[in-house]
């Protein structure tokens, strides 16, 4: 299994939907927000495998219909999420149209950025196909251990990967954000680098 762990690892420093997500909210709020983000798609995660091992992942990729919502579901989330980063105004703040007060757009708290993560990983049904494609076929028969309990070994490996690559992201792009955390027009930026990564994952949902 340790040949899977190592697999799981390259998977993660592969350049792909999840980092980019966890790059960007890293590098515009900073690596506490990336490590909010990242428990939330590792608890996607977690869902995900338990879908793998009750059979219904599979019935998901074999729909085309259902396959498609949960694309539209994804991009339209993604899309949203750009729309608040464009959002921000001087000093990292956006204001309010409607009350004219500021809001949290520029700082969205660790209970929403957890759930960004879960989103995140939960609307995107190419995950679906990833695991379909990665964790079964790393199951053998031929092991003492019961099929179903392989896989859920398998997806607690690739979990820790991913804690481990998204967790280094995280740490470079907060580093990154503290040292232009006194510069209102690169903070500025680095929302609307966020808003821009935003629409390409959501364009990025409909290719192949």
């Amino acid at each position: 299994m340790l040949e899977f762990f190592i697999a799981a690892l390259v998977v993660g420093i592969a350049p792909g939907p999840d980092n980019l997500f966890v790059l960007a909210q890293s590098a515009a709020h900073g690596a506490r927000a990336g490590f909010c983000v990242i428990l939330g798609l590792c608890t996607g995660i977690m869902v995900q495998t338990g879908l793998l091992v009750a059979g219904v992942s599979a019935l998901v990729a074999a729909s085309p219909k259902a396959f498609f919502v949960m694309q539209c579901l994804g991009a339209a989330y993604l899309l949203y999420l750009a729309y608040r980063s464009f959002q921000v105004r001087a000093g990292n703040v956006a204001i309010d149209d409607e009350n004219h007060k500021p809001s949290d757009v520029g700082h969205p708290s660790a209970r929403k950025l957890y759930l960004r993560g879960i989103i995140m990983n939960l609307s995107n049904p190419k995950v679906i196909l990833f695991m379909l494609s990665f964790i079964p076929p790393a199951v053998r028969l031929d092991r003492p251990i019961h099929p179903s309990l392989q896989t859920a070994i398998f997806g607690a490996e690739f979990i820790v990967a991913t804690m481990i690559v998204f967790g280094s992201v995280a740490l470079l792009a907060g580093a990154v954000k503290k040292f232009l955390l006194n510069s209102p027009k690169a903070n500025r930026n680095l929302n609307w680098f966020s808003g821009c990564v935003f629409v390409l994952l959501a364009v990025a949902l409909f290719l192949v």
